[in-house]
């Protein structure tokens, strides 16, 4: 095994393939990476919010999935909507009026309005992938 790897044409071959191999897969992605996203949308029983994220570079915020946040807040709108929970131009918000300052009520809450999913977009873009940790796109509900 050792000579075969060691040939020169061997490793040419291999080079090229694998070459060939990647090439494929980039235009796959390119071409049917939106298509994907959407079939995975319209999945009624999808289980990809259930995967628990590994990550050697831990932020409180990544604690929960998805689905286990969005049960969090609907229940803490429901159980305790007059706690305390921000303050920002010099006054005191209760978690009601945040959601009353962005326009939302819990009922309009889902998995898809959080918009914390990671996608094809985030990878290698810091940036990026710290705004999916702001629920609905809004920094106050950190």
């Amino acid at each position: 095994l050792m000579i075969i790897q060691s040939a020169g044409p061997a490793k040419s071959f291999c080079h090229k393939r694998l070459m060939l191999t990647e090439q494929k897969f980039s235009l796959h992605v390119m071409l049917n990476s939106d298509a994907e996203f959407l079939a995975q949308k319209r999945a009624p029983h999808r289980d990809f919010y259930n995967v628990r994220k590994v990550d050697t570079h831990v932020h409180h915020s990544a604690c929960m999935n998805q689905k286990h946040l969005l049960r969090f807040i609907k229940s803490k709108l429901k159980k305790e909507p007059n706690e305390l929970v921000i303050y920002r131009d010099g006054k005191y918000l209760n978690l009601k009026e945040v959601f009353e300052s962005i326009g939302m009520t819990s009922h309009e809450l889902n998995i898809d309005t959080l918009d914390m999913r990671a996608d094809k977009n985030t990878f290698h873009r810091f940036d990026r992938f710290n705004l999916k940790y702001n629920p609905c796109g809004q920094s106050r509900l950190r």
